[in-house]
């Protein structure tokens, strides 16, 4: 069976947490949130979501946006062999311009899995 990994953008990340959160029987190998902030309480807080997720999680942020760095603080308490964050400085919360080290960032954790 081909391993499957869902992704999310900022509210994309948020939406993606928490259907992991809230879906037990899924199939998905791993989770990949980028930009994913925390405010809203459940369902949109990404932190609340991914304490309640079981599967691996890149939780990529751009250090540039100090939004996105204060919401990856509140979850560094997330850090396990199965959550790991990923800062790519110099960069907003779009990845403007950071394309390619957004996506080697993604490949190199996917290769690890």
């Amino acid at each position: 069976m081909a391993s499957i990994y869902l992704m999310g953008h900022s509210m994309g990340g948020r939406m993606a947490s928490a259907y992991v959160a809230e879906n037990s029987d899924h199939l998905l190998s791993g989770l990949i949130v980028a930009g994913c902030r925390n405010n809203g309480g459940r369902p949109l807080s990404c932190k609340e979501n991914l304490e309640e997720v079981d599967i691996p999680v890149l939780d990529i942020w751009g250090g540039k946006n100090d939004k996105d760095a204060i919401a990856a603080y509140y979850r560094e308490e997330l850090a396990s062999e199965k959550y790991q964050q990923m800062k790519v400085s110099g960069v907003n919360h779009s990845f403007d311009d950071y394309e390619g080290e957004f996506v080697s960032s993604v490949v190199s954790w996917l290769k690890k899995q």
